[in-house]
């Protein structure tokens, strides 16, 4: 799904099974919406509250910002939130002069959500891209020894291996191999989205050099969308143009009026996939019985690849180009998360993807670089 169309949707009830994630991100709707109906219908507090759109201290790069911005005559915008590492709470702190702390920490709760979703899923596709490119495998890795203490594969000596099939006297790797380079590719991507994968949480242990800083890379954004009948309501409008992130995954909450449309490398064509969440949805619940505890699209979300995952995937899964589009006269309220890497962490191919003469050209090219030296690189040249 990730490779082929851009984008995975996760159903965070698993089918109404579960409903805690749902009512958090449903509570995050709420805040959102309050944020931006409080900041339209009163110019002045976003002018006198809330500090503009500018770096964020101790997180390493001139690009991660915090604050608010506005642009195309109000048309667009934009609210960077992160969290600081020593409490977990949302910065910058005014936010809660307009939505309350209990508005802060459902933005807080949301962003824990996607974070651990949008991890899962990284951890997943690593380990995968891993193993399809045999990059934990070592020929002869599993050796036992038998009773008289001589040597052995799997309980056979190496002649019988041999002769089995288990061993091949060419040098094949045998099924024990191949199963144990498996279980190296699960672990070696667990530590790269605990250590590198920024959560907005301090790294637990010492086992690697860092120097996060104190605030997170990974920002959580809220966004406004509209077109002010600019253009007919009747055909769709790009207001945000087609473009990839630098992140490992972008986490974007189904929204309730779609506009996220993806570029589907499968159909070469633009794809709304907050339209086939509202499908799912229906079937699910058609009633709507489900809408007193949450509404339909808070149990949704959207989860693209970045050019982080590009990276990790070995360009197996390429980052998500998408953009988005106003095809109603009501705004379209968003609130993605980008996944980031943590800042003073390095890629260590072989601690997190295995051995170096598996890598591409690209991944030896960043191997021992900094986490915000990658991400700045790939900025594009108009930004740096």
């Amino acid at each position: 799904s990730l490779a082929n169309h851009g984008c995975l949707i996760v159903d965070m009830t698993d089918g109404d099974k579960t409903s805690a994630d749902a009512i958090k991100m449903s509570n995050m709707w709420e805040t959102t919406t309050n944020f931006f109906d409080k900041i339209t219908n009163d110019e002045t507090v976003a002018n006198s509250i809330l500090p503009p759109m500018q770096q964020a201290e101790g997180v390493g790069s001139s690009h991660a910002m915090v604050g608010y911005a506005s642009f195309k005559d109000g048309d667009n915008q934009f609210m960077e939130t992160r969290i600081r590492r020593s409490d977990g709470k949302l910065l910058p702190e005014e936010t809660s002069s307009i939505v309350g702390e209990d508005g802060s920490q459902s933005m807080v709760d949301a962003f824990n959500v996607m974070s651990q979703i949008g991890k899962d899923i990284v951890r997943i596709v690593t380990a995968a891209s891993s193993v399809e490119a045999d990059a934990f495998v070592t020929v002869g890795s599993v050796v036992s020894q038998e009773e008289e203490g001589s040597p052995s594969i799997a309980g056979l000596s190496f002649e019988e291996a041999t002769v089995s099939g288990i061993a091949e006297e060419e040098g094949d790797a045998s099924e024990e191999d191949m199963v144990r380079a498996k279980i190296l590719a699960s672990e070696a991507a667990i530590l790269l989205t605990e250590e590198i994968m920024d959560d907005g949480k301090p790294l637990a242990g010492g086992e690697i050099e860092h120097d996060e800083g104190p605030v997170s890379m990974s920002p959580h954004r809220m966004c406004r969308y509209s077109n002010n009948n600019k253009s007919s309501w009747k055909k769709a409008s790009e207001i945000f143009g087609a473009h990839t992130d630098t992140s490992f995954v972008t986490i974007v909450p189904a929204a309730k009026v779609s506009g996220l449309e993806v570029f589907d490398e499968d159909s070469l064509q633009w794809y709304r996939p907050e339209l086939n969440a509202r499908k799912h949805a229906k079937t699910l619940d058609p009633k709507g019985n489900m809408d007193e505890q949450f509404p339909w699209h808070a149990r949704y979300l959207i989860v693209m690849p970045g050019e982080l995952l590009q990276l990790t995937s070995r360009n197996n899964v390429p980052a998500a180009v998408h953009r988005v589009v106003v095809a109603t006269d009501a705004p379209r309220l968003s609130a993605p998360v980008l996944l980031r890497a943590r800042p003073g962490t390095k890629m260590d191919v072989e601690r997190y993807m295995g051995s170096l003469e598996n890598a591409d050209d690209l991944l030896l090219e960043s191997n021992g670089m900094r986490m915000e030296a990658i991400h700045d690189a790939l900025q594009p040249l108009s930004k740096q």
